[in-house]
């Protein structure tokens, strides 16, 4: 299935996009260099609809917020305020995604299990108004 299309049907990834720290511009830049590794910025802009050096900048601004991401749960793990539950979460998805990586996992076999645990997360999330 093609990247984008996928994002536009998945729910779990509309919800995680919406609380996340990417633009829907960023997040499909990101989706469509990395879903096929050998894409130029050139081939990326011809899709976003923008020129290469428009498209290098929406791929490292998704880069960059995803570092943030990082930086921003490193901090919580450093500083001991990351609740563990989080921490057990975030442990099984990046076990889940070095199967993928590694050892040729099924990509839908890793979304099913990511799913029902962010869905259990997303259950027990206190209501906040966004």
């Amino acid at each position: 299935m093609d990247a984008i299309r996928w994002a536009e049907k998945d729910k779990l990834a509309k919800v995680l996009l919406q609380k996340s720290h990417l633009s829907p511009e960023n997040f499909k830049a990101l989706l469509l260099y990395y879903w096929k590794r050998d894409t130029t910025f050139e081939e990326l802009g011809k899709r976003l609809g923008v020129q290469r050096s428009g498209a290098w900048k929406r791929w490292r601004k998704g880069v960059d917020a995803i570092l943030r991401s990082f930086y921003t749960i490193e901090l919580g793990i450093y500083s001991g305020v990351l609740e563990p539950e989080v921490a057990e979460f975030l442990l099984q998805d990046l076990q889940d995604y070095l199967s993928l990586l590694k050892e040729g996992e099924s990509a839908s076999k890793i979304r099913d299990k990511i799913e029902l645990r962010m869905l259990k997360m997303l259950r027990k999330e206190p209501k906040k108004g966004y």
